[in-house]
């Protein structure tokens, strides 16, 4: 017998049963042959993130890897092309030595708006900042918030990591306006439901600690 049949399980919902992907299905789906074009602008966003964090990077946590899994998860989510090109370069601006001028010349407007929705430049009043930053991101659009969904959601596991407490509750008031601001236009999207339930599992896993 196949072992990943046996992790499939059926969920109970109002309306019966519903079959819930296993791991290797979601795995497949997300793995599927693309078009070569849109094949071949994947690689190069991938290739762009690896060659800037490379050169410079300011951020502590694997960048790399970060920036794929957000750009798949996007994939996944069946988003435009643009929208995934830019979930594989959310962080650059931010966290290396790219600009927004670079990322236009390589793959268009559009993905180049969707980096600088995403982007949160330095400003000293670290709360002020972040929240200027999730109104520009809601005035970008639906788009734009997918893929800061998607990068929050990615983040929560490294709140683990944090040893030093003001910083912990600075990080975790960030994920609190996250869930406040965007649940009103994101609360019925798989997106938000995933982050709000990984949050939410995230706060509990805290206060047992």
């Amino acid at each position: 017998m196949d072992v990943y049949s046996e992790q499939s399980r059926r969920a109970k919902s109002p309306q019966g049963y519903v079959e819930v992907s296993t791991g290797r299905e979601r795995l497949l789906k997300n793995m599927k042959i693309e078009p070569p074009k849109k094949q071949i602008e994947m690689e190069k966003a991938i290739i762009m993130a690896v060659d800037c964090i490379k050169k410079k990077c300011t951020n502590e946590k694997p960048l790399i890897l970060h920036s794929v899994r957000v750009g798949f998860k996007l994939k996944e989510l069946n988003q435009p092309k643009e929208v995934v090109i830019a979930g594989i370069l959310h962080d650059l601006v931010e966290d290396t030595d790219c600009t927004i001028s670079q990322i236009k010349r390589k793959f268009g407007q559009k993905v180049a708006s969707l980096v600088s929705a995403c982007s949160c430049p330095y400003q000293k009043n670290d709360k002020d900042r972040w929240l200027k930053f999730l109104n520009k991101i809601e005035r970008a659009g639906k788009r734009a918030i997918f893929i800061k969904l998607a990068d929050a959601n990615d983040n929560l596991p490294y709140t683990e990591l944090i040893k030093d407490q003001a910083y912990l509750k600075r990080i975790l008031w960030k994920h609190q306006m996250v869930v406040e601001k965007l649940k009103p236009k994101m609360k019925n999207y798989q997106i938000f439901k995933e982050y709000y339930k990984n949050y939410k599992k995230m706060l509990r896993k805290l206060k047992t600690e």
